[in-house]
């Protein structure tokens, strides 16, 4: 055989292996598009990711019922009545009984009833250069129908110390219930300690009306 008749059949061998190659490449590619794979087999490997055909749901009971929850909903009139505070039903008087001894000046500026018992907000106030002392254990009340009451020193919020020229607010629980016939009371903080204190250690204030 000479060496043209070789070139010829090495050329269409070529040729064939080319066509051959370019079909292969040809089927890869529309293999990767319809199926999302090249290759055969184990050899074969995924180039783009399946996707769901079916949507999810954003309108599910579960979600409605979380963002109910996100957002708050306001209760039910029926709810808000049971959870109505327990001093709802309180006696409520307010307005400004006060006596002034010296520097120190108390003032009464509310009255509550809970339900016999007696709190009292106060508001006492030190003019002079010193700190003055009103201890819980001092203060004492007596009624219109002399009935004596005492001051809770562990339920009453009063700071008792006033530093100079400052004042102080707090509420006293009285220690008894209020007489059924009682209208009135007169407070006395006595046991006032200080170096400016007024003279005798002592301020009443009285006419606080009790809440009916």
């Amino acid at each position: 055989m000479d060496d043209g008749t070789h070139r010829k059949k090495s050329s269409a061998a070529l040729k064939i292996g080319l066509v051959v190659l370019g079909v292969l490449v040809l089927l890869g590619v529309i293999q990767a598009v319809t199926a999302g794979t090249v290759g055969v087999g184990a050899l074969s490997f995924t180039v783009r990711e399946t996707t769901s055909a079916t949507p999810t749901s954003t309108t599910s009971d579960d979600a409605v019922g979380g963002l109910d929850g996100a957002v708050g909903t306001a209760p039910s009139t029926s709810a808000a009545e049971e959870e109505a505070p327990a001093g709802a039903d309180a006696k409520v008087l307010t307005g400004s009984w006060k006596q002034a001894r010296g520097l120190l000046t108390v003032e009464v500026t509310k009255v509550e009833n809970l339900g016999g018992r007696l709190r009292v907000f106060v508001t006492a106030i030190n003019a002079s250069t010193a700190k003055m002392d009103l201890p819980v254990a001092s203060v004492s009340a007596v009624d219109d129908t002399r009935r004596d009451y005492g001051a809770s020193p562990s339920t009453s919020l009063w700071p008792a110390t006033i530093a100079k020229n400052s004042s102080i607010n707090g509420f006293l629980d009285l220690d008894r219930k209020a007489g059924p016939d009682s209208t009135a009371f007169s407070l006395t903080f006595s046991g006032i300690i200080g170096q400016l204190a007024p003279t005798g250690g002592e301020v009443i204030v009285t006419g606080i009306p009790i809440p009916k």
